[in-house]
């Protein structure tokens, strides 16, 4: 049976199961209440898969069952109903307890608990490696982090390491000074780093995570966030990462000399010095002249960064303008690409996955492994348009032996 074999793999036995005193029912509640909200059904839906009265089931996520009662008939039911594992629902993941974070916020929430999306992102994308160890699932790691050939820690941080570790890198990988035209994709093709826009609470505007066990760094921007800001966030974190910052929570409020790195790294690595000489160049300005405020926006729309930062690229040349930078939207309408700057608004806002883990979540799916709705949530997509595509895909799900993930009822 399925859950024989799965369980010899974890080290659990049902037996094991039935007799343990130390069988967590609170952590087993827990998780599969996650479960459940993941895969967008109600208690009582639950109940009923589980052959349960609701009030027992509600018993079960309150964390108010004996062991006894875990039973591998329940364990089995649960499993396909969430799209989980049973030894994930069982044991849980020891995912959640290595990854390293690293967030900018700006209040003293526990960062944990407040990474929830990015975390169980992690989580699923981990327990579907099992599968792709015999369903070709897609990739384990992004491009072979790529990324970690480029760590390297330096102490005293300062303005000028951020600036140089940004050109050396736009230099190593062939970039030039040229706009940036997707940040994510650079991060994901060039450096292997996993790149997402998801939803975060108030107060937490990117999350850095780093599975040392699978070579694996995850940055998330906030959705929430506008367009330029998502793009500075992804090559602030991107600092942290190259020079090993560590984990520690920073506050937005905070100036420490390692968050002016990676301030300085990511404004070198959007609008590179080079590229703003070169573009004054064009532009018939002399090396010690003054740009025009609405040659400034245009270098601002061009390079995809905020006023704010052209300004701040500008003042390290002395040509930055006299006038204050004005907002984003102002800055399309003097460089006549409002609707551009509209449309990238729109866009930004939606959640997006890393590509890698899209491709095996998608086949997860295709393949019966997860349900419409755990990967309509996975991918903070809409349900109704994986239900459909659920009632129209011909291919015929794989038949499975021994897989981490449990096909959906």
């Amino acid at each position: 049976m399925f859950w024989d074999e799965e369980a010899t793999r974890q080290g659990v036995t049902e037996v094991s199961v039935e007799r343990a005193a130390e069988f967590d029912a609170a952590g087993f509640g827990g998780r599969l209440r996650d479960a459940r909200i993941g895969a967008n059904l109600s208690q009582n839906d639950m109940a009923n898969l589980l052959d349960l009265s609701q009030a027992t089931y509600s018993r079960i996520e309150n964390g108010r069952i004996e062991p006894s009662r875990v039973t591998s008939t329940l364990l089995e039911r649960a499993s396909q109903a969430v799209s989980r594992s049973m030894a994930w629902l069982l044991l849980g993941s020891p995912v959640r307890a290595r990854v390293r974070l690293a967030a900018r916020r700006t209040d003293e929430q526990d960062v944990r608990d407040r990474a929830e999306r990015a975390l169980g992102l992690l989580e699923l994308d981990a327990e579907l490696e099992n599968v792709a160890e015999f369903a070709n699932l897609g990739p384990s790691v992004a491009n072979g982090a790529v990324w970690k050939e480029f760590v390297k820690p330096m102490a005293h941080a300062s303005r000028r390491q951020g600036k140089e570790r940004a050109e050396d890198l736009r230099e190593t990988l062939g970039l030039g000074t040229d706009p940036l035209e997707d940040v994510p994709t650079v991060l994901e093709r060039e450096l292997g780093v996993d790149a997402a826009v998801l939803s975060f609470p108030d107060g937490l505007s990117a999350v850095a995570a780093f599975d040392d066990e699978r070579e694996l760094a995850f940055l998330a921007v906030c959705a929430a966030d506008p367009w330029v800001r998502q793009r500075f966030s992804f090559a602030h974190e991107l600092a942290h990462v190259l020079f090993a910052d560590g984990h520690a929570y920073e506050h937005d409020h905070r100036r420490s000399p390692t968050e002016m790195r990676a301030e300085k790294f990511a404004q070198n690595f959007l609008i590179p010095e080079g590229g703003v000489r070169a573009w004054m160049a064009d532009h018939q300005y002399s090396p010690d002249e003054r740009l025009s405020r609405d040659d400034a926006c245009r270098l601002a729309d061009l390079y995809g960064v905020s006023p704010k930062t052209a300004w701040i690229a500008l003042a390290d040349l002395d040509a930055a303008p006299r006038e204050q930078p004005p907002t984003s939207a102002s800055a399309a309408i003097v460089a006549g690409t409002l609707a551009r700057h509209e449309m990238r608004e729109r866009s930004c806002h939606a959640e997006r996955v890393p590509t890698r883990m899209e491709v095996r979540i998608l086949e997860a799916f295709r393949n019966g492994f997860l349900s419409a709705a755990t990967t309509a949530n996975a991918l903070g997509q809409d349900q109704d348009i994986l239900a459909e595509a659920a009632a129209t895909i011909n291919d015929e799900p794989r038949v499975r032996e021994a897989s981490a993930v449990s096909t959906p009822s």
